[in-house]
């Protein structure tokens, strides 16, 4: 799965109201009078320019919005939390490779990688100028080491899964047969060739291949259980981007220098400051001065920081979504892979129909979200603007029809109440698991039980309370048995393959759903016959319809916008999309043009 991109890292630290960045479509799914799907409202302005001359040695002050302190494990391999990847593309940690405008790996960074379909190759060339900060030069072997170490039997990440599987010579490895990955061979120190088993699509989006090189002459003699803890990561992570963290205050504050060795020369802003604000500080310090640029805010603030005259608001869509998705089974690890159970409280698909036909976008959107959200229906957000569907069809909302279906399925009220029973007469409660996030999340989690129990059911939260973020994803992640449906957040990244969200041998696949059928149309989806973007949009809406009307695994509903406050002594911040043949504007490419941010009197 590769990592995320720019824009995705500036989303995912919005926690649960995933952020968006997408192509212009927009489009709410709800038919006007006219009968033309309305829009939602949302225009991007990707760009603020202020005017100004730059300072010299100036410090960018960053703020991340967050309730809990992140994890501090800065590893490429390792890294997992929001928090901590965020952190690490600010300070050039992530984005080796650029992506074109279609997301696909481009040629701009300090990589580039050269595909050969027909050999079943990839070849990665590194930047002649690509220097560790601590002097190193970046080499085929920091790529090389990446491979050895999610493969290792002894590697418990989540990087490892069916994409480097593809990797001749993985599984050998991983299985203790093998020293090495028979597929990852040295060229010379600035090339290295891949070969996987089967080459299909998502490999130009970089599927099998690291999306960052790992310091191999730090990691190679480090034990790969001791890596995570390791001060080399927690402490003093290198760095082949702009900037190097040079201080940690754990869980609050990063302090980043200049990487003296960038091969793009040195950063116009040397210093960075990043700091985690709670939702509920952060429109008050951006007022007082104390950030140049908050990295992502949730629609609920977007009113209070338009109304701030110390600095201007950057957006855009982007490629992710909220979703619900239902727990059907458990993740067996000793056979790393998804175990559905047939005998499941959720294994109905009417009953998820049903929950699925309670969901008002329409509402969520307009009255929650300040209509600065986009509803979804599909399992691709707009950001793919070649493959996404405006069209598409999705599991409406309709509560009579909810009820009927219900009543049909066997879930009847037999005392009176107004609460449904199960198909046998018993209670019927429905454990439902949400994480904390920004002013919207307990009211959209609240009209989502509230909508449930109009059809009928009986849907109480998990633990009682939203939970913290962390501890969410790690009672998903164990298959908690309190949890029967959840509310999560899912980044595509660069690439909109969803294989790493629904494959039988992915731990995030949360819903533990696997099927033939289903591993057919994920197959469909990364086909090498699948180059003809009307081809891919009819493939990924068969994937769409199977997911979402016939099994009703997932509901998509929404994908939200990037929405970064930037300060008025920043000279120019760019989130725009990805552009044929030109680099995207860097972190490393930001001015200020005073010695403090501005304070609006």
């Amino acid at each position: 799965m590769k990592k995320a991109s720019k824009l995705t890292a500036l989303a995912l630290a919005g926690l649960m109201i995933l952020s968006g960045c997408g192509a212009k479509s927009g489009k709410d799914g709800k038919d006007g009078k006219d009968g033309k799907k309305e829009e939602t409202g949302f225009k991007p302005n990707p760009v603020v320019e202020n005017e100004g001359n730059a300072i010299e040695n100036g410090t960018l002050k960053i703020g991340i919005i967050g309730e809990s302190p992140f994890k501090g494990v800065f590893h490429e391999a390792f890294a997992q939390d929001n928090f901590d990847m965020t952190i690490m593309n600010w300070v050039g940690m992530g984005g080796f490779f650029d992506s074109d405008p279609d997301y696909k790996n481009g040629n701009t960074g300090q990589g580039k990688i050269e595909f050969k379909p027909k050999e079943k190759k990839a070849i990665i060339t590194i930047h002649e100028k690509a220097t560790w900060s601590d002097g190193v030069p970046v080499t085929a072997k920091d790529f090389l080491r990446y491979y050895l170490i999610i493969g290792h039997k002894d590697y418990e990440g989540v990087r490892f899964g069916t994409d480097y599987l593809n990797v001749v010579g993985m599984k050998e490895y991983h299985d203790g047969k093998a020293k090495d990955v028979s597929g990852v061979k040295i060229i010379d120190d600035k090339h290295l060739e891949i070969t996987f088993k089967e080459f299909d699509h998502s490999i130009y989006w970089g599927k099998g291949i690291p999306y960052n090189p790992v310091p191999d002459h730090v990691y190679k003699d480090i034990p790969i259980k001791e890596q995570e803890s390791h001060e080399a990561t927690r402490k003093h992570p290198l760095s082949c981007g702009s900037h190097v963290i040079k201080e940690i205050v754990p869980g609050q504050q990063v302090v980043a220098e200049a990487n003296p060795y960038y091969a793009f020369g040195k950063p116009k802003t040397p210093r960075m400051e990043i700091k985690i604000v709670p939702s509920s500080q952060v429109v008050a310090a951006s007022k007082s001065g104390e950030y140049d640029i908050i990295d992502s805010f949730s629609s609920d603030l977007y009113e209070k920081f338009a109304a701030l005259k110390n600095g201007k608001i950057a957006s855009n869509y982007y490629g992710g979504y909220n979703y619900l998705g239902f727990k059907l089974g458990k993740y067996d690890k000793d056979k790393g892979e998804v175990v559905t159970n047939p005998d499941a409280k959720m294994a109905d698909k009417n009953l998820r129909k049903a929950m699925a036909m309670a969901v008002d976008r329409d509402t969520i959107n307009k009255k929650l979200q300040k209509g600065l959200s986009i509803p979804l229906y599909q399992i691709i957000p707009p950001m793919f603007s070649t493959i996404y569907d405006k069209d598409y069809q999705g599991i409406k909302y309709n509560l009579e029809e909810a009820k009927k279906l219900l009543d049909e399925a066997g879930y009847k009220d037999t005392n009176g109440d107004g609460i449904r029973e199960d198909k046998n007469g018993k209670p019927l409660k429905i454990k439902f698991a949400a994480m904390q996030g920004g002013a919207t999340q307990e009211p959209t989690v609240s009209f989502l039980i509230q909508q449930w129990k109009a059809i009928g059911l009986d849907v109480e939260l998990t633990t009682g309370r939203l939970i913290e973020f962390n501890s969410f994803y790690e009672k998903l992640g164990a298959d908690d048995p309190e949890i029967d449906v959840y509310m999560g957040g899912w980044s595509t990244g660069s690439n909109p393959d969803p294989s790493g969200f629904y494959g039988k041998h992915e731990s995030f696949n949360f819903q533990r759903f696997t099927s033939p059928e289903l591993d057919k149309l994920l197959a469909n989806i990364v086909s090498l016959d699948n180059t003809d973007p009307e081809v891919r949009k009819k493939h990924y809406a068969e994937l769409s319809k199977y997911l979402i009307n016939d099994e009703a695994i997932v509901v998509p509903v929404f994908s939200s916008t990037i929405k970064a406050f930037v300060n008025n002594r920043v000279k120019k911040y760019d989130i725009s999309s990805p552009q044929e043949g030109k680099a995207p504007f860097r972190n490393s490419d930001i001015e200020l043009t005073k010695d403090a941010p501005e304070v609006d009197k």
